[in-house]
């Protein structure tokens, strides 16, 4: 209880910037004040840690600089199709891939996707689009936002995602002669 308060106090000093004072009883005990004590040294507290306020000019406070503006102006970029774990049956190499962008792509944005880890620049702001020639097996798939300068500014979680197609190999095949 004791040390809380002994916490709880020099807080409050710590956030008003002022002096405090410690000595030692002859008990062996220290003690803290914000108050002078006879024999007590003084201990001086810096501020708190503050953070300056961003003024903007009248009229300006919905203005978006877009130059200046990070990557974390984007609330939401994610893979919404191919599902993660989903199995795409019968597809003929083609892939219709669907993203969530919010609140939208910015001016001078464009998307791209790495496909098991090699990046295509789709040079669309689209997000649905188709993709091609991808061959059976397991595959990741992972989206990107891409500047005019083809910098990286955002990239998605990966989703993992499996292509099957039905071989006419197969004797249960219904298609095979």
């Amino acid at each position: 209880m004791c040390k809380w308060l002994i916490s709880m106090f020099l807080l409050c000093a710590v956030v008003n910037g002022q002096s405090a004072y410690t000595w030692v009883d002859e008990n062996g005990q220290t003690h803290y004040s914000d108050r002078p004590y006879p024999g007590a040294d003084q201990i001086e507290l810096a501020t708190a840690q503050d953070f300056p306020t961003l003024q903007r000019a009248a009229g300006a406070a919905n203005a978006v600089d877009e130059e200046s503006e990070p990557a974390d102006a984007y609330t939401a970029f994610n893979v919404l199709q191919p599902g993660h774990q989903e199995t795409l049956w019968n597809i003929a190499g083609n892939v219709d891939v669907a993203l969530e962008v919010a609140p939208g792509l910015r001016s001078g944005h464009r998307l791209g996707v790495y496909l098991d880890g090699t990046l295509t620049d789709l040079s669309t702001t689209a997000p649905q689009f188709q993709l091609t020639d991808v061959v059976r097996g397991l595959h990741t798939l992972q989206a990107v936002i891409l500047d005019a300068s083809n910098d990286e500014v955002l990239r998605s979680l990966a989703v993992t995602f499996m292509v099957q197609q039905t071989s006419i190999q197969n004797p249960n095949n219904p298609n095979a002669p």
